[in-house]
């Protein structure tokens, strides 16, 4: 079992200093996966539409707290899926920046962008720049169209870099222990 006891003694960072991405969802998986924290048990949430799957493995790091008051999003860029409950240890390279309408109003929901090193596919990126040119561009129309598909406007923003990325790491990071002391 993954329960929210097993997920708060799970670091932020790796002993590299490598941010811990826990994968609910693989790569060109047609479904949305969601861990149950409670339960300890992975939930369906949606089967996503003919044609439309995760374009890369999706997930949160654990031990951070977003601005949306859950821990910060990942999408964990590799050449294949990555399983439902694998953690690997990232580097930030992106940021993928949108709003999107909860409650009606606009809130910021941005997913961090992360490469594993040892990727054969994507480890020797260590920046935006070098990702493939529509790489942030196909991570946007995935997130509007399934933001779309539950019936909720979302807006992609301007993708933010690898400083930036890091920067979001670290808030993130740093908000989570202000919760929690």
């Amino acid at each position: 079992m993954i329960d929210a006891e097993h997920l708060a003694r799970l670091p932020a960072r790796d002993e590299n200093g490598l941010l811990h991405a826990f994968i609910e969802c693989p790569k060109g998986n047609t479904h949305k996966i969601d861990l149950d924290k409670k339960l300890g048990i992975f939930r369906w949430a949606i089967e996503l539409p003919k044609g439309l799957s995760f374009p890369a493995n999706f997930g949160f790091i654990p031990a951070t707290l977003a601005d949306d008051g859950d821990a910060l999003d990942v999408m964990v860029l590799t050449g294949g899926p990555l399983p439902s409950g694998t953690v690997v240890g990232v580097r930030p390279v992106a940021i993928l920046r949108m709003q999107q309408e909860e409650g009606g109003e606009m809130v910021r929901n941005d997913r961090l962008v992360g490469v594993p090193p040892l990727s054969q596919t994507f480890g020797e990126i260590e920046r935006l720049g070098e990702l493939h040119e529509t790489m942030m561009w196909e991570l946007g129309v995935f997130f509007r169209t399934y933001n779309e598909l539950i019936g909720r406007k979302v807006e992609i923003l301007e993708p933010g870099d690898e400083t930036e990325a890091a920067e979001l790491a670290e808030r993130a990071i740093a908000a989570k222990v202000e919760a929690e002391s």
